[in-house]
């Protein structure tokens, strides 16, 4: 077995990691100019709200949020305090609620106050580590020497409030009669973070487009108004099926929020030309996805027509291309494995065809037989006739139907999805 270009496809699937750019080294390994409008005009609309605006980014899973909102933290340092985090480093995401994402604003924030050596109410700290007294009691138990005291105390809280369902539940119970004083702490800590640094605070936080859609719609319409009391600066993400739900916008609205910011899908063909195998992909768009494949997958190690092939079948989804490159990665690893005798193995027709039978299965898992009509209606007319419809939201949810931009809004099907459907010899 050539050991040497096994260990190159191991670094390529390794690089070829499903997680965003949110390292600085990752940063400027892999970043491609991609998004860069969407967030110019988030980063304007932040500067010129009120010291309490509260703002809503939306998007398919995967079109690169999360590395957007990290390279927005970053532009935003010079002159705002920015506290950015992934809600799901913290709360498993099945057990997220208004209560613990405000919990977790108020922890990060005694965290940023705690490192930058900023003075901190007594009862502030008590009121966030000291409810439960397990914490105390588990502090010196498990804190290593040097993480004793406050600093020790927040790492215990994190690492309770990720993997203990029963902490998290108590966390409930003890704050969700007790809001506007949970509020009260988060406002107490950025007032006293701004007045040491000199600059408005602005927490961004990540993931919160990951959750279902049930908990989406608890958290956004039925405790919106909790949820925004902090009297300063935040940015939520939510999916962008949420936007579909008329009573999630309702609440979003009535709080201030005109309308979300939304990371479109990239656009390879014009609304008329997207099922047309003779057009030609919008080349500027087209160009930055390959250049993101060739930053994370050497050239050499796979066919330029098959490259492109692997652009189009994302559907024009930044965390599709990685899966489908990932994916094809494994295959050649496995090819090295079984035919160690062979004189070189590349990234091919061949091999992305198993690479998306693999994706095409995982797809087909996922959608129930009511949805299959669904699809062919929406393959056919670029449209859906209830966008509001239960089973259109899951579509759209689950990446199997994209939404895109024109004057117009107009919907497509997944690429590896439209072969599903036509295997199963529902359209041509």
């Amino acid at each position: 077995m050539d050991q040497a270009l096994l260990e190159r496809y191991q670094q390529a699937y390794k690089d070829l990691d499903l997680f965003p750019l949110v390292e600085p080294e990752d940063i400027e390994r892999f970043r491609v100019d991609y998004g860069l409008p969407v967030m110019v005009r988030l980063k304007r609309e932040i500067e010129a709200s009120v010291k309490n605006g509260k703002f809503i980014f939306a998007g398919h899973r995967g079109c690169g949020k999360s590395t957007l909102l990290k390279r927005l933290a970053i532009e935003m340092q010079p002159n705002h305090s920015v506290v950015f985090f992934s809600i799901a480093d913290l709360i498993e995401m099945s057990g997220i609620t208004h209560v613990n994402i405000l919990y977790a604003i108020a922890i990060k924030l005694l965290s940023q106050a705690t490192k930058q050596r900023i003075s901190v109410a007594e009862d502030i700290k008590q009121s966030l580590l000291g409810w439960n007294t397990t914490v105390h009691t588990q502090t010196s138990s498990q804190a290593t020497k040097g993480e004793m005291g406050l600093g020790g105390d927040i790492k215990v809280v994190t690492a309770k409030l990720q993997q203990e369902k029963s902490f998290r539940d108590e966390l409930q119970k003890t704050f969700e009669k007790r809001i506007s004083d949970l509020v009260g702490k988060c406002d107490r800590l950025a007032a006293a973070i701004q007045t040491t640094t000199k600059k408005p605070v602005l927490v961004i936080i990540d993931d919160l487009d990951k959750l279902d859609l049930p908990l989406v719609e608890e958290i956004y319409r039925n405790n919106i108004k909790s949820l925004f009391s902090p009297q300063f600066r935040v940015v939520f993400t939510i999916p962008v099926s949420a936007v579909q739900e008329p009573q999630v916008m309702g609440a979003l609205n009535s709080e201030g929020v005109v309308r979300p910011h939304l990371f479109p899908v990239a656009k390879f063909f014009a609304k008329a030309d997207c099922h047309n195998p003779e057009a030609e992909p919008v080349a500027k768009t087209f160009d930055v996805f390959l250049k993101v494949l060739a930053k994370r997958l050497p050239e050499d190690l796979v066919d330029a027509q098959t490259a492109r092939q692997m652009v189009l079948k994302s559907g024009g989804v930044m965390r599709e291309l990685v899966r489908i490159a990932r994916e094809c990665c494994t295959e050649c690893m496995v090819q090295l494995e079984i035919e160690p005798d062979s004189d070189s193995v590349k990234i091919n027709d061949e091999i992305l065809t198993v690479a998306l039978r693999n994706l095409r299965h995982d797809f087909a898992r996922q959608i129930g037989s009511d949805l299959y009509d669904l699809l062919v209606g929406v393959y056919k007319t670029a449209e859906t006739p209830d966008a509001s419809s239960d089973g259109f939201v899951k579509l759209l949810h689950g990446l199997m139907v994209l939404e895109y931009e024109n004057d117009a809004l107009w919907y497509d099907v997944h690429p590896i999805v439209v072969d599903l459907l036509k295997q199963k010899q529902l359209i041509e």
